[in-house]
């Protein structure tokens, strides 16, 4: 038996206070590689006082090497705890908490917070490996009706709003500042949004943001090799260029043209107004005459068909 095996069954048979196990991370998404660990995490019944000396004491089974995560923590009450159990052919990442981090988490309403969006994406999707109450499966079926099958409701329309203000944002930093790190960290958010955008669109919850631009996560979405190709453009593009920016935003403007197709996401795409009013109003405001020919050459805000 691996080591692996034999911390998950004596966690599932030896210690009572363990509710459930999972596997979360990269190895239950598809992603996992040599470099990564494998994600289990423990519910525990909520009367459990959970602390790294139990942790390494009661979870374990004798003779397993292990590291704590969380520098500091002494045997004091906390709502979780992460420890490394090191094995000969993989690390195993043992997060422990309790059920009612799960019972708290699912009674939150739905959001565009990132951090939300990625334990909605754990919790919806890990896999169960001991759950004999029945436990996370009662939780996984709330959020699935509560958040995941909705998702096109609730976080495409949050993630347009999200994607409209970022987008002017970008252009007075690129366009108009030529702020080079601050355009390239909103442009690429752009891209990052847009992706949202197709896993939503597609019924899907969105990757963690580590992996959402990943070449072959995009791979699954239809608009993904157009999206991989705008990164590429992103990052080959001279900030001290203004037409090089400007063809980055028409680039970027035929994948919202294939993603925000319906008349409730763009909307007129409106945000492509930025160029059309108010930088031609600058233009006439400020010593860059330039600015006129480039809000002629920009992409136009759209009429519904």
């Amino acid at each position: 038996m691996t080591t692996t095996a034999r911390c998950i069954e004596h966690l599932t048979r030896h210690v009572p206070s363990v509710a459930a196990t999972t596997l979360c991370g990269s190895h239950r998404q598809g992603t996992s590689d040599i470099y990564s660990d494998r994600d289990i995490w423990v519910f525990c019944h909520n009367d459990q006082p959970i602390s790294e000396h139990l942790a390494t004491t009661a979870f374990l089974p004798a003779g397993a090497d292990c590291e704590i995560l969380f520098e500091g923590r002494d045997d004091t009450l906390t709502d979780h705890t992460v420890i490394n159990v090191l094995t000969d052919t993989e690390v195993l990442n043992l997060k422990l908490l309790h059920t009612r981090v799960l019972t708290s988490f699912s009674a939150q309403d739905p959001n565009l917070d990132s951090q939300y969006l990625e334990d909605l994406e754990n919790y919806a999707t890990m896999r169960v490996l001991h759950d004999p109450d029945g436990v996370i499966a009662t939780h996984k079926q709330w959020l699935r009706h509560h958040a995941v099958d909705t998702i096109g409701d609730w976080l495409l329309p949050a993630l347009v709003s999200r994607y409209a203000s970022t987008y002017w944002r970008s252009v007075y930093q690129g366009v108009l500042r030529t702020e080079e790190h601050a355009w390239r960290h909103l442009a690429t958010h752009l891209a990052e949004l847009l992706a949202q955008t197709g896993f939503a669109q597609a019924g899907a919850l969105p990757p963690p943001r580590k992996w959402l631009l990943s070449l072959r996560i995009l791979s699954a979405l239809p608009e993904g090799a157009a999206l991989t190709a705008l990164l590429d453009q992103l990052h080959r593009t001279s900030t001290t260029d203004p037409d090089a920016i400007l063809g980055f935003y028409r680039a970027l403007a035929v994948v919202e043209d294939r993603l925000l197709h319906t008349e409730e996401l763009y909307t007129g795409m409106w945000w492509r107004g930025v160029f059309t009013e108010r930088i031609t109003h600058l233009a006439r405001h400020t010593s860059r005459p330039d600015l006129l020919a480039l809000a002629q050459a920009a992409p136009r805000p759209r009429t519904a068909p």
